[in-house]
């Protein structure tokens, strides 16, 4: 073998026989510890949100446990006012289904016919301008699953002091739904007819009914029979009553004549979405009228002293021959109505109730121009009106509402002018802007309304005996409270 030569290293010698590799980090050190980092940081966010979410948890416990104890303190309260209520009222404490409630409206009332004079025919006072008690309700309601009763007296200062039952009522009914299927009534309730003769005093915004329900159905209480109920959204109500309401000026709740009246009511009641009902029906009624009847009389002589010289003189006298007795008669009467209303209501507190109603009606005047057709005109009267209204909440304790009436009592009416018969107007249209501030306690609501009427009426007559409007515009200053 030959050795290297001389300055030449063996190249076997260069390199050791075994050469320390470098320590290299494992491949997969650094991915898991960024894994045990992010782990670590996930499960501190669970923590805090865990956390969050008990912390949220904790306040939604306490704000409903507060709530359920202010709502039970509310109704503890109610119902400990109703109680005491219940108590004070003579043997009727612990009555299951009894309830007790009642309001009162005084009014302040100013109108343009008002005349500081009397009455010629009644000796009744002309001043309208005045204060009174208009209404002051007491009702007492038995309700049972099969029975119930209404007793409810009214006090008031319209015509002098007065006390008179209202709604007196004993129901028999088969229960159904949020309505009985079928209530039979006997006693003093509101004729079913329309939607304003059953509404509520102290849910209607204006002070009084439009002109032609006061003048179809004045008072809106008569004696009879009812039956009444509904299925899911249909109202129905058929009724057999005297025909003489309690606010008929000539036999109030008498009936002087055998016919009764018939009446009645179809309609619906639904909330067709959310925060939107309707309401609407039709009506009907028909019956007998009642004319008085006169005595017969005997031929009579008057001295007229024409010179007024406290002497009798030829021609002064003058003789009345007698008449015979005019038995009492009755008379065909009858109406037919529509009505309908729809609320809309947008939030709580807020929403708007439009609703109007009609009628056509023969002899059904009772009131305004009451209808005799064997009195002094001689033929049937024919009857018609209507009225729009809307009502505007504004929030619990604001409303608004403006109504427009009209009523023709007599469609066919005729006029002299001229020593000529010609075709009048005895209608009467009335603009009613009413505004209401409502407060409420638990027990308690009062309202205080303000009403104005435009009245134009065609009843009056200018200087020159020619028809023209009747000044008689009304304020009224109502101050109401209800429990």
């Amino acid at each position: 073998m030959a050795n290297p030569a001389l300055g030449q290293t063996d190249p076997s010698a260069q390199v050791p026989e075994t050469v320390p590799a470098e320590e290299a980090p494992a491949a997969g050190d650094q991915p898991a510890s960024a894994t045990a980092e992010l782990a670590a940081q996930l499960a501190q966010q669970k923590a805090e949100l865990a956390s969050l979410r008990e912390e949220f948890q904790r306040k939604l416990d306490e704000e409903r446990a507060a709530r359920e104890a202010a709502e039970a303190r509310a109704t503890q309260t109610t119902r400990a006012a109703v109680e005491t209520v219940v108590k004070a009222s003579p043997g009727a404490g612990g009555l299951p289904g009894f309830t007790l409630s009642g309001f009162v409206q005084t009014d302040y009332a100013a109108k343009q016919i008002s005349e500081d004079q009397l009455n010629t025919s009644t000796g009744a006072p002309l001043n309208e301008d005045r204060f009174l008690l208009r209404r002051a309700r007491l009702r007492a309601t038995l309700e049972r699953r099969y029975l119930a009763g209404v007793f409810e007296i009214d006090a008031n200062t319209v015509n002098g002091p007065q006390v008179r039952p209202m709604a007196m009522e004993a129901t028999v009914k088969w229960p159904g739904g949020l309505v009985p299927l079928a209530a039979l009534t006997a006693g003093i309730f509101k004729i079913p007819f329309g939607y304003e003769v059953f509404q509520s005093d102290t849910q209607r915004l204006f002070a009084e009914r439009s002109t032609f329900i006061r003048a179809l159905f004045p008072g809106e209480y008569d004696l009879g029979v009812r039956v009444a109920g509904g299925w899911r959204f249909v109202r129905y109500a058929l009724a057999m009553q005297n025909g003489e309401p309690l606010g008929e000026s000539t036999f109030p709740t008498r009936d002087p004549n055998k016919a009764k009246d018939i009446a009645g009511r179809l309609g619906i009641l639904s909330d067709i979405a959310t925060g939107v009902t309707v309401h609407a029906g039709f009506s009907a009624l028909t019956g007998k009228g009642f004319h008085k009847g006169a005595l017969p009389t005997k031929p009579t002589v008057t001295w007229s002293d024409r010179n007024e010289d406290g002497r009798y003189t030829g021609g002064e006298l003058i003789v009345s021959p007698g008449t015979s007795g005019q038995p009492s008669q009755n008379f065909s009467r009858y109406g037919i109505g529509a009505d309908a209303l729809v609320t809309v209501e947008y939030w709580k507190n807020a929403g708007t109730t439009i609703y109007a109603e009609l009628a056509r009606a023969n002899n059904l005047d009772r009131w305004f121009l009451p209808a005799d057709p064997f009195g002094s005109y001689g033929r049937d009267l024919r009857e018609w009106g209507y009225y729009v209204a809307a009502v505007q909440d504004i929030g619990a304790h604001v409303k608004l509402g403006f109504r427009y009436d009209y009523y023709n009592p007599d469609l066919d009416s005729t006029d002299r002018q001229a020593a000529i018969t010609v075709l009048s107007s005895q209608d009467i249209s009335t603009y009613s802007t009413a505004v209401a501030l409502i407060g409420r306690t638990s027990s308690l609501t009062g309202r205080l309304i303000a009403e104005y009427d435009v009245v134009r009426d065609h009843q009056g007559r200018d200087i020159n005996g020619l028809p023209a409007d009747l000044k008689n515009n009304v304020f009224v200053l109502r101050a109401e409270v209800s429990f």
